[in-house]
């Protein structure tokens, strides 16, 4: 079997950047949050496994085939289509039992059938644990003992709503700061930290907004101007989109969001300047039945593209009174803060919907590979059907090899265009496999034609080979 060292100018590795497209559609969830949502029109769907779960071998409720709504991803797509079972100590519900001298089960130090594939790890010498296990459980756990963490990993376009009606300035309990840092001086530690605090979502991202004032004045968390609006004191819709949804950032420009009541579309929002402001910019009334829409034409909020957030403060009333319906906000009509409530709890909006439309970038790494097969070589094969009568006798035979009989004629595959002879004869191969190997000359991957490639010895050929890496 002949080797061909790839030249300098036959590998290249390169960059494919691509904006795969994302809709997500939210409907009146009646109050099912996890259940009012659809990714990119994927629907629920129940396998043949899943959609019976067991516990004590009596049937519960039924579950999606992805273990999660249609709404959501699950990281790697694992766990489709597999039952949960309950983790009763059980002889058949064991991976891997351990037992004490009387034969007894020691559930701590066995791996429990649960019917899905989930990690685990044994405590040992090497005292290596799951990043979730706390070293106060680690340590608490004895030698042999199983931690284990749980699979699928799934995630979720998730909305938060921000009342103006609330307390929430800084220094106050409320939905911008939760609970407020505390400082206690003793006299032999000094000043300690008693309570750090913590933060709502919307606060943590003040630095970040602040951060992106040079593109538009709109991404001003506060602002020192007289009478100027903070987001402490307004109403502000938080939506927050995974990673997972749109890769290393959301294509500026790309974010579009639409509100419907009762079918009909009452409010766009648009980055018509490519500068992360969101613009209402419809409906625009020129279709019939629809209307000009309150507060076309302005900044209704903004979108951080590499955080994966949009911040929303638009508060007027699309529907100009026409429209009325609980969205958990401080006023009951159709506006760009209670866009997609529906998410966010309990709220039930029967008669509103909303899709979100963007684009992600993703950035594939590729490996492109040039394999030349030469004219003149490649004419010889291995295949027995290659010669035309095979015996299994050879030339030569030696413990290092052996030389297949030089007198073994080679069968003439050339059509004519008469029924009985065959053309001239030519030697032809087909080429049916390309294998790349590493330096130590070690089989790592291997290409494969549709159809195999007839080689004869005035062709030569030039397979283009490409791997992501």
């Amino acid at each position: 079997m002949p080797f061909y060292k790839f030249k300098n100018n036959d590998v290249h590795i390169n960059t494919l950047k691509a904006y795969p497209e994302v809709k997500y559609f939210i409907y009146n969830g009646d109050g099912r949050a996890l259940k009012s949502s659809f990714y990119n029109n994927t629907p629920n769907i129940s396998g043949s496994s899943t959609a019976l779960v067991f516990q004590n071998d009596a049937v519960l409720v039924p579950e999606y085939v992805r273990h999660t709504d249609a709404g959501s991803i699950n990281l790697f797509e694992l766990n489709v289509n597999r039952a949960t079972r309950d983790v009763a100590y059980d002889d058949h519900l064991f991976i891997s039992k351990a037992t004490d001298p009387e034969g007894n089960t020691l559930p701590l130090l066995s791996v429990k059938n649960t019917g899905m594939i989930y990690q685990f790890m044994v405590k040992d010498g090497t005292r290596l644990g799951f990043s979730s296990v706390s070293s106060t459980a680690f340590n608490a756990g004895v030698v042999g003992e199983v931690f284990t963490g749980s699979y699928p990993y799934t995630a979720r376009i998730t909305k938060e709503y921000y009342g103006a009606l609330s307390p929430g300035p800084p220094g106050r309990v409320g939905p911008r700061r939760l609970s407020t840092p505390l400082i206690v001086e003793d006299e032999d530690d000094g000043l300690t930290i008693d309570n750090a605090g913590s933060v709502s979502h919307l606060l943590a991202l003040k630095n970040t907004l602040n951060h992106y004032t040079y593109l538009s004045p709109h991404y001003a968390y506060s602002s020192s101007a007289p009478d100027a609006r903070t987001l402490n004191d307004v109403e502000v819709g938080l939506i927050s989109v995974p990673t997972i949804f749109y890769g290393s950032k959301i294509k500026p420009g790309s974010v579009k969001l639409n509100f419907y009541v009762s079918g009909t579309l009452v409010g766009r929002l648009e980055d018509k300047f490519h500068n992360g402001v969101l613009y209402q910019t419809g409906p625009d009334g020129k279709l019939p039945g629809s209307f000009q829409a309150a507060g076309s034409g302005s900044a209704a909020g903004v979108v951080l593209y590499s955080e994966g957030f949009m911040v929303l403060t638009g508060a007027w009333d699309l529907t100009s009174g026409d429209h009325s319906e609980n969205y958990g906000t401080d006023n009951n009509f159709p506006s760009w803060v209670a866009f997609g409530q529906s998410i966010s709890g309990s709220v039930t909006a029967v008669s509103s919907s909303f899709l979100i439309e963007m684009s992600g970038t993703t950035k594939t790494q590729t490996l492109t590979m040039f394999a030349t097969a030469p004219k003149g070589e490649l004419n010889q094969s291995c295949n027995p059907t290659f010669v035309t009568l095979y015996t299994g006798s050879f030339g030569s035979t030696s413990p290092m090899g052996y030389v297949q009989n030089q007198q073994l004629g080679i069968k003439n595959v050339v059509k004519s265009d008469y029924t009985t002879p065959t053309g001239s004869f030519e030697r032809t191969t087909y080429i049916c496999k390309i294998g790349i190997y590493d330096k130590d000359m070690n089989l790592i991957a291997i290409a494969k034609p549709a159809t195999p490639v007839k080689k004869t010895a005035e062709r030569d050929f030039t397979f283009k080979v490409e791997l992501d890496i």
